[in-house]
This record gives C-alpha cells, structure tokens and sequence, in this order.
C-alpha cells in the first residue's frame, strides 16, 4: 500500500473515486472558480457514464500498479533506459567499469549503461548538479554532506535490503563486510556505497629485501633501524609523494591508533575539543616529522605521486605508504622480476592502541542522485556492480580489495595482493579518518598548509597540532557546515 501513498496526489484522487463509485465536487479554489470532475482528464471516460462495478475493477487494477513500488525490482526489457554512471579515472581507471556496464546490458537488453570517466569529475558534475541534471551514479567527492542534508542524494536501502545478485538468499547489505557503510549514514538511512575496500601499508619489494637480508618491520624501533640499513646499501629508505603532503595523513593516524585507545582517537574524528593538541596526537606528528626528515629519500617533498613511486618501481628507494591502488597505478612500470609485498604501519613501543588494526575501510565510493532521471534503477546497476562475480573479477584485474564480504574464498590471489589479503585477514578492525571528506575546506587547504612544514622540519609537532586544531575549530564553529552526530567507537 505505500505504492499507492507514494502516488502523485492526482492518481490517488482518482483512485479513490473509481472505489467509491461516484463523483463529489470538491469546495471551489479560493479564485470561486467550479470544481472540475477529474474523470474528464481521462479521454476514455470524459463525458462517459461509468458503470460503479466497472470502477470497482478499475480501481483494484490501479492499485495493483501502484502496489508495484513496494518492491524493488529492475528495470525490464521493454523500459527504454538509459543510466549515466560518471567515475573518477585515477588509479585504478575505468577498463573494469566499462567490461562491467556491457555485461550488465547483456542481462538487462532493456537498459543502457552510459559509463565515463574522468579524472576531474567532480568539476564535471558539479554543474550539473546545481542545474538539477545530475547523472544517475558518481564516484566522487563533491561536498557529499551537504547534498544528502539537502535531500539531494538518493538513499540505497531499498536496494539494500533487495536479493542480492549471485547470492539470492541473502540482501544486498548482507553480503557486504560489517560497517563498511557507516560513514555516510544520515537519519537511519544510507548514502554511499563504496565499491573498493582500500587499506593503508608499506609496500616493498621481496627480492630487494631478499637480496640484502632485510625483513619486514613490526615495531616502529625496527622501521627507523631498518630505515638505517637501507642509506647504507645506497638505496633512499622510503620514497614520497612531497607534491601531495597529504599522504602523509593516513600514515599520520595510522601512527596515532598505534600509540591511544580507539575511544581517543575516535574522539577526533567527532570534534572532540582538544584533540589535536593531545599529547598522542603530538607525539604521532613527531615521529612521523623524524621519518621525513631522516628517512624520505632525497627531493621527496619535489616529487609527484608517480615520480615517487618510480623511484620505488626502479629500487632506487625501497619502501613507499600507500593504498592498494598503487599496483594498478604501476604496473606499465613494474619490472618483470619485482615482487611486491606490504607490511601494516608498524607498532610504536609502549603504544596503548590495538596493533593488529588496519588502516582502511570503504572506498571509491558511489552515491545516486535524486534528481537524477532512473535513479532506482541505477542502483540496480550498481547492486550488480557490487556482487559476489563481479567482486572477484575486480581483485583480479586491479589486484585490490572488495567491499563484498568473503568474495576472496576459493579464489587464486594473485602474487602481489597476496601480502594485502594477509593483513586485511589479520585486521581486528579497520578504522579510517572521515574528517577530510566530512570538512572539505579542512581536507582539502588546511591539511596541506600545515603537513608541509611538519615534514621538513620547520614547525614543531607541537605547532601542527596547534594549528590543525584552530583548523578544525573553524569548521566546528562554521554554521554553514554540516556536522553529524558523534558516533565513538563503530560497533564491529
């Protein structure tokens, strides 16, 4: 029945009347002009006398239709649609999305994929967004907030809680790992749904290791020592991507977790007062502040993301943090005979925070406009996506994670994401910072402003935490900026 509530207020009307039989005028408009049979709007019945039996049929064929949007169901053969499915072409590209797209016409003949990449496509879309002709799906970073408090965005949950492709007997929620949708969640409904699950980690080469006895650390104390060993060999210790100092911010909170309970660093990312003066946060800021100074291979802080990571491709520097895309991002690079592997951010000695967390969580994520032409059934689109097949089919050709849960089961993993699938399996539970997505002016200005001269050296950690707190103070203060409700610590 709420197909029928959720009617146009036109429909409903004549829906009641074809029930009831009859016709009753309705009190004149406030202009005193005649209220007008709505019975006449309809050409087969305008000026017709009806029969009330007829009219009792026609209204439960009616209601009947209308009952059909309780239930959530793809759009079929004969509808004509066409989904505008706009993705972010970094990393990871857009080859396995477009193979994705075909095989979803091929199962849905009625429907038409229209999936481009770019990589600026948020300036693409924003304009399009403020005319009110968003496309149906984005993977993007527009300030995302905003739009799902302005009833802009539209929520997944029906989608959700709908079979799920490949595994019938379960819904679509069921078959994703546990709170990988917690980030953009807003009165009781959801927003986002992240098609990558990306962690955090050092990544280095087995055979350069190999060759020279070196093992992965697990202690802080054995990073900086094995930072040592490596300038000895002639080798830089760890490669930088200096022109974006904001990848030094997940190895920064990474080095946080490690040192305080979640409660702390949880207390953070819900504007706790205070936070980023902490003596955890402060002490994180220093050592990572020693790292950069001691151990970032020389003209790191001049060096593009791909410069850098060239420099680790060629063993010319032999560890570098970053995300599972970093394979895809490579691999025209990558010498035959390079094995990559990876290690978590390491323990920091006489930390009080989970060592075995990781650094990760949803990613790449994927919202459905309101505004938009189809956008429910975009999200049929983007349920197939997001399956147990296609799960797999992404690991494979990107060599990454995926957010649908136990997809790696039975499965060959290729050589170089096999050291990501141990840590991840290892994991207590990922964490992740939500402040720089939440804040943009906060992600996208005030990080790099103060990051900067943290890692060479000319302000003192306890300046950056000074400074990231007046920061953050801004947008706490800030009326036109959304802020949702503190969370704490995610349940698991």
């Amino acid at each position: 029945m709420s197909g029928f509530l959720g009617a146009p207020r036109h429909v409903r009307g004549i829906v009641r009347i074809f029930a009831r039989g009859s016709w009753e005028p309705s009190p004149p408009g406030r202009g005193g002009g005649v209220a007008r049979n709505p019975l006449e709007s309809i050409p087969a019945l305008s000026g017709a006398r009806v029969e009330p039996m007829f009219m009792r049929w026609l209204a439960v064929i009616l209601l009947v239709l209308l009952s059909a949007g309780c239930r959530f169901e793809p759009a079929t053969a004969s509808s004509g649609t066409a989904i505008e499915v706009a993705v972010f072409e970094g990393g990871y590209g857009i080859d396995w999305h477009r193979g994705v797209a075909r095989q979803y016409e091929k199962l849905r003949p009625g429907v038409r994929v229209h999936l481009w990449g770019d990589p600026r496509v948020d300036e693409k879309i924003k304009p399009r967004v403020l005319r009110r002709n968003p496309p149906e799906l984005a993977n993007c970073t527009l300030p995302v907030w905003k739009l799902i408090v302005a009833n802009k965005l539209y929520p997944l949950d029906e989608a959700l809680d709908s079979p799920a492709y490949d595994q019938p007997e379960k819904t679509w929620r069921e078959t994703l790992v546990p709170g990988i949708l917690s980030d953009f969640q807003y009165e009781g409904k959801s927003y986002a749904m992240p098609s990558n699950l990306s962690i955090w980690v050092g990544w280095y080469d087995r055979k350069l290791f190999r060759e020279h006895g070196w093992k992965p650390p697990k202690t802080w104390g054995e990073l900086m020592r094995l930072c040592e060993e490596i300038k000895k060999a002639g080798i830089g210790a760890i490669a930088f991507q200096g022109k974006y100092p904001t990848y030094a911010w997940q190895t920064l909170l990474s080095v946080y977790q490690r040192l305080v309970p979640f409660e702390e660093w949880y207390a953070m990312q819900d504007l706790q007062p205070g936070a980023f003066t902490s003596p955890g946060f402060v002490r994180a800021a220093q050592l990572v502040q020693e790292m950069a100074v001691k151990h970032f291979q020389p003209g790191a802080m001049a060096m593009t993301h791909t410069e850098s990571q060239l420099e680790w491709v060629n063993r010319r520097a032999a560890i570098v943090f970053c995300g599972l895309w970093l394979k895809n991002e490579m691999k025209n690079a990558l010498p035959s005979d390079f094995e990559m592997d990876c290690f978590p951010v390491p323990m920091v000695e006489g930390g009080r925070g989970d060592p075995n967390a990781v650094y990760g969580g949803g990613a790449e994520n994927f919202f459905a406009f309101r505004e938009a032409r189809h956008p429910r059934e975009a999200l049929d689109f983007l349920k197939f996506m997001i399956s147990r097949e296609r799960a797999r089919s992404y690991m494979r050709a990107l060599e990454t994670l995926s957010v649908v849960k136990g997809a790696t089961e039975g499965m060959v993993i290729p050589p170089d994401l096999r050291g990501a699938v141990e840590v991840q399996n290892r994991a207590t539970r990922n964490f992740a910072d939500r402040l720089a997505g939440l804040y943009l002016q906060f992600g996208r200005t005030e990080l790099k402003a103060h990051l900067e001269p943290l890692l060479t050296g000319q302000i003192t950690p306890e300046e950056f935490g000074r400074r990231m707190e007046a920061a953050i103070d801004r947008e706490r203060r800030n009326p036109d900026v959304y802020k949702p409700p503190a969370r704490g610590v995610p349940p698991l």
